[in-house]
């Protein structure tokens, strides 16, 4: 089965790789060159299904525990498939707030009850939250901890599933833009049809047909050798949640930032500063931190924030991740491969004509 997969973002890339190891001969596509550094790698990378359901619709917790049970299995199989080791961290979330934002903390937490049920988290006053977490126990008195959420390393996963495909020799054309993705498997400049053709271009496929737009991210990288935060955290503000993200190393990614804008330039000073000043305030280690990267994203979603995926005879369609990109990324390209098989979607929403 010959499959092109146009857009070699994170669902193109996991897609490649999932019907490659069913035998299918895959041809990614993409716009950029292979190493340009897409949404993907701009991203915290956390799977975090409670919590970012507190504020989102009841689809986004449902869509986030599937991919939460199939993460650990797929890293696991790519990492054996490889040699290659990807960083995996499923030590839940502890969402916090300083005692000015309490007023915010009391939201978040009525919105928590309300959609999850108490049992999807744990109150933690300080002796508890010192016992689980005792950096954070410094500068807060008690924690709302999520145990069933992770975070990966994205940028092991891109290494990993590169060389997964240069392993199987799969054929990847850079600064290949395909502005209409065809229904009937027919590419220009092919000689032969492909038997299905996935759109995966994200923002490539905005139109005036479609109500895609883009919304901007904003992360810092930062290598902290005093700091040994191991869970995610969230940190309540006013303004907007910040949110850390440990990785290997006592290295840290930390964002908040959500900008209706289309726009991929450099960090502004004033974000940076919000970032940098609300990180200080979670630990006093992050003071002597060294930054590794400032990298901005625009992510693509629709008007409900909700991802979509479409079907029309040989071309399936795949869009609208928004910011929840390795929270719904496994679950889409399952269903999207259900859907070239003939099979029942666990998700009918999510599929659009």
């Amino acid at each position: 089965m010959r499959v092109a997969i146009v857009g070699a973002g994170l669902v193109g890339r996991l897609l490649g790789w999932r019907l490659c190891e069913q035998g299918a001969d895959i041809t990614l596509l993409d716009a950029q060159a292979r190493d340009h550094k897409g949404t993907g790698l701009v991203a915290a990378a956390m799977i975090a299904p409670g919590t970012e359901a507190v504020s989102s619709e009841p689809l986004v917790e449902r869509l986030g525990r599937c991919s939460m049970s199939v993460w650990p299995l797929w890293l696991e199989q790519l990492g054996e498939a490889t040699g290659q080791g990807i960083y995996f961290n499923n030590s839940g979330t502890m969402v916090v707030a300083h005692a000015q934002d309490e007023g915010v903390w009391q939201r978040f937490m009525q919105h928590a009850e309300a959609k999850l049920g108490e049992d999807a988290y744990q109150h933690l006053d300080r002796v508890e939250l010192e016992a689980q977490a005792p950096e954070l126990s410094r500068s807060f008195d008690k924690a709302a901890y999520f145990p069933d959420e992770a975070v990966l390393d994205n940028e092991h996963l891109y290494a990993a599933l590169a060389q997964y495909f240069d392993q199987n020799a799969v054929a990847w054309l850079e600064n290949m833009a395909i502005e209409s993705p065809p229904e009937d498997g027919v590419l220009n400049g092919f000689d032969q049809a492909f038997d299905w053709v996935f759109d995966c271009r994200g923002n490539g496929a905005r139109s005036p047909q479609n109500t895609l737009r883009s919304v901007r991210g904003e992360v810092i990288r930062v290598y902290a050798p005093e700091v040994n935060i191991k869970h995610v955290v969230r940190l309540m503000h006013p303004r907007y949640p910040l949110y850390i993200a440990p990785r290997p190393d006592h290295q840290f990614v930390i964002g908040a930032t959500q900008i209706e804008s289309e726009h991929d330039t450099p960090v502004t000073v004033r974000s940076g500063l919000e970032l940098l000043s609300a990180l200080y305030s979670l630990h006093k280690g992050f003071a002597e931190a060294q930054i590794i990267s400032l990298d901005v994203g625009c992510r693509p979603a629709y008007d409900d924030n909700l991802p979509r995926l479409g079907k029309h005879n040989r071309l399936i369609q795949i869009n609208g991740l928004y910011r929840h990109g390795f929270l719904f990324a496994p679950t889409l390209v399952e269903e999207a491969m259900a859907l070239m098989g003939g099979q029942t979607m666990q998700f009918p929403e999510v599929l659009h004509s």
